[in-house]
């Protein structure tokens, strides 16, 4: 039967059921405990709750980092939880979008390549794919405030413009899902206004759903629902917050496909 997620929209990700043990001393450690999540194409889900009680873990499951300990995970209708390593990185590298609290640049490279390398790790891109390529990751850190940035590594970059640097990349690919562990913990006011601002133009342009884990309450006011997990469990869901758009969102250039 076909599900529906909030809002109307199809659903694009579910999870029933899921469970995450990690063998730790005696008992080991329950990160998460039952998990159902329906989320559909365009939605943006915040996941809010304090340190410790599940967030990175779903997160790592969501985005196939890890595999659950029991459970379903639908990901575009394929079922994901029982992947071996190899199948999940392909089907992260097609669908998902992974910005990491560690941001995980590679020091080596600036920043326009480092926007880059999702799409180098897809396929070998012809020269004119190449030229188009760069093109889209100097527009899209353009977007996150970056513009006079492109050539700098890491090292050269403060915490709040690497994390927009991670941002950026994981949009590369034009991904269905953004899966993202605390995504705004370093940006300022102006930052996050740039970076809202293009998730918005992602969500209306393209459809790409996003599931959030923060405890930046700025975000929220983005969110179409949002969540409390405490324990590893998703409490009763908060009211839910308005979307406020901004009043232009201008198309980032997609000139490379998914």
């Amino acid at each position: 039967m076909h599900t529906e997620a909030m809002g109307g929209a199809s659903t694009l990700l579910s999870l029933s059921g899921i469970h995450k043990h990690y063998p730790h001393g005696g008992s080991g450690v329950h990160a998460l405990c039952g998990i159902d999540l329906q989320v559909g194409a365009g939605e943006m889900v915040a996941i809010c709750g304090p340190s410790g009680h599940g967030k990175t873990a779903l997160t790592n499951v969501i985005g196939l980092l890890e595999p659950p300990s029991s459970g379903r995970l639908l990901l575009d209708g394929v079922e994901a939880a029982g992947l071996g390593e190899a199948e999940r990185a392909a089907l992260r590298v097609r669908l998902i979008g992974p910005v990491y609290q560690c941001f995980t640049l590679i020091p080596g490279l600036t920043a326009c390549d480092n926007v880059l390398l999702p799409l180098l790790l897809r396929r070998r891109l012809t020269r004119a794919e190449r030229t188009d390529a760069q093109a889209l990751a100097t527009e899209l850190l353009a977007r996150v405030g970056l513009a006079s940035h492109l050539h700098h590594r890491p090292a050269r970059l403060d915490p709040g413009q690497c994390q927009r640097v991670a941002i950026a990349r994981a949009l590369v690919t034009r991904p269905r899902l953004v899966v993202a562990d605390e995504p705004t913990s370093r940006l300022d006011g102006s930052a996050l206004r740039m970076v809202l601002e293009l998730w918005t133009a992602c969500q209306r342009e393209q459809g790409t759903a996003f599931v959030i884990t923060t405890r930046d309450q700025r975000q929220l006011v983005r969110a179409s629902r949002t969540l409390q997990l405490s324990d590893g469990r998703i409490g009763a869901r908060q009211a839910d917050l308005p979307r406020h758009y901004p009043r232009t969102a201008s198309s980032y250039a997609t000139r490379v496909g998914a």
